[in-house]
């Protein structure tokens, strides 16, 4: 159901800035007289039904006024006045605006779509607001005239609907015999008319054969057109002919040509194969050549093999001789060593009395640590002893403690179990609350159907008179 959440009202008569929540239900406004009760309706009145004109409500002193109203699903609508401008702001559930000017004295049709605020009609000549009423208005319909509560009860159950259709019916009556009479009149004159256009009918099957001759005509150009142009291809050929004849008489000796050709290609085969030979030839004497060079640098070679068994006779020698070498200068270093030691150890005996008398030494040393060490446990154990017996001086507040902990550990518990009970009640409340959610979202989606279904019949399930889209907007809001 779509409500009313806030209304911010400035420089509207009394208000400089008010805004007022609104509960989904009830609301009163209560307070002393001349206060601005009865400018809020006013101004709401003055936002949703564009009522009452001008700008004499504007507040003395100020420059403009505005009027904003929020609906629960986050639109606003907001009517603003000034000396020079007039304006209504519609604002979705997005923020987005939409700016509405030069309307008169009716509201755009997009801000009552979107609010579902508007008036009832009584009759022809009147309307009310029934979502909005002032502070000295009467009961609806109750303070009208017999003659416009009939109007408007009728109006509720749709009876308007069929008089309404009724006079339309009879106006389009009126009228179409009308039209008829004028139209059969406009028929006699042009059948009349007609007779002067006798001869048209000669006329047009003249038309109609010279047309035929037109298309006749037509079809012989086309073959003529057709003709000259095979008459040309055909002198295109005969002159091609001829040339190809000339051609053909200039090479009447071409099979001669052929012979000449065969015959060179084979002599060039020919010449071909003795030049690479030939080649191959000069490539031969000159290797041959060289190979002779090499043989007269080489004939000394068997000496070679000699000075190369020399030489690796001499090289393992060499690396032998090294290697003895190498054994020698290791043999003077350790020999220098082993000297150098020898003059060290000549006070061996005295080093070990010196290390006999450090042992004794040693373990004399380790048995006093062990003395101090039992000492010391000894004293720090005396030191326990006493904090232990001050602290136990006071054993009475202790247990008086231990008393108040215990009681304030059952407390403890006690709100930890009520806090639990509270998670869980909270949980199952928001479980409602969503179900609730639920529920809503499927009424409202069936109220959509059934809106839907009154729109297609057009036809009230009640009382089965016809409906249009205000009816139908009214009996959805009253379900909601």
């Amino acid at each position: 159901m779509k409500y009313i959440k806030k209304a911010i009202i400035e420089n509207f008569q009394s208000h400089k800035y008010t805004e007022i929540e609104f509960d989904e239900y009830l609301n009163v406004i209560v307070g002393p007289s001349d206060h601005g009760k009865s400018a809020i309706i006013r101004a709401l009145k003055w936002a949703l039904f564009n009522e009452p004109s001008g700008d004499f409500f504007i507040r003395e002193g100020e420059k403009y006024c505005s009027v904003t109203v929020v609906f629960n699903d986050n639109t606003k609508v907001k009517r603003y006045r000034s000396k020079s401008k007039n304006a209504y702001y519609l604002y979705d559930e997005d923020g987005n605006e939409t700016a509405f000017e030069g309307f008169g004295t009716t509201v755009p049709q997009e801000i009552i779509e979107k609010t579902s605020m508007r008036k009832v009609v009584l009759d022809s000549n009147q309307s009310n607001a029934i979502n909005i009423g002032e502070q000295l208005e009467g009961p609806f319909l109750l303070s009208e005239k017999s003659v416009t509560r009939a109007n408007a009860i009728g109006r509720l159950v749709g009876v308007h609907i069929v008089d309404d259709a009724l006079k339309d019916t009879l106006k389009d009556i009126r009228n179409l015999n009308i039209k008829k009479k004028s139209h059969e009149e406009t028929l006699a004159n042009l059948q009349e008319s007609l007779k002067e256009y006798d001869y048209l009918t000669d006329l047009i099957e003249k038309v109609k054969r010279l047309e035929k001759l037109k298309e006749i005509i037509h079809n012989r150009q086309m073959k003529l057109d057709k003709l000259t142009n095979i008459s040309l291809d055909l002198d295109k050929v005969y002159e091609e002919i001829r040339l190809s004849e000339e051609y053909l008489k200039k090479l009447k000796n071409l099979y001669k040509v052929i012979e000449i050709e065969k015959e060179l290609s084979e002599r060039i085969r020919n010449f071909n194969y003795i030049n690479n030979k030939y080649i191959r030839l000069m490539e031969i004497k000159n290797q041959i050549r060289e190979d002779g060079e090499l043989l007269e640098s080489l004939k000394e070679i068997h000496r070679t093999k000699d000075i190369i068994d020399t030489l690796n006779i001499n090289y393992i020698k060499m690396s032998r001789l090294n290697k003895i070498n190498v054994d020698y200068n290791h043999l003077i270093y350790s020999i220098e060593k082993s000297k150098l030691i020898l003059s060290k150890l000549q006070e061996i005996s005295k080093i070990d009395e010196n290390i006999n008398l450090i042992e004794k030494d040693y373990l004399k040393l380790v048995e006093l640590l062990n003395l101090k060490y039992k000492l010391d446990r000894v004293n720090k154990s005396l030191s326990i002893g006493a904090v232990y017996t001050d602290k136990l001086s006071n054993v009475d507040v202790a247990f008086n403690i231990q008393n108040t902990l215990e009681a304030k550990n059952d407390v403890l518990k006690k709100l930890t179990y009520l806090k639990e009970k509270y998670d869980l009640i909270m949980m199952k409340k928001s479980e409602a609350e969503k179900n609730l959610l639920e529920i809503n979202s499927s009424l409202d989606e069936s109220l959509n159907q059934y809106k839907f279904i009154l729109t297609k019949i057009e036809v009230c399930p009640l009382c089965f008179n016809k409906i249009d889209g205000s009816t139908i907007d009214e009996i959805i809001s009253n379900y909601k």
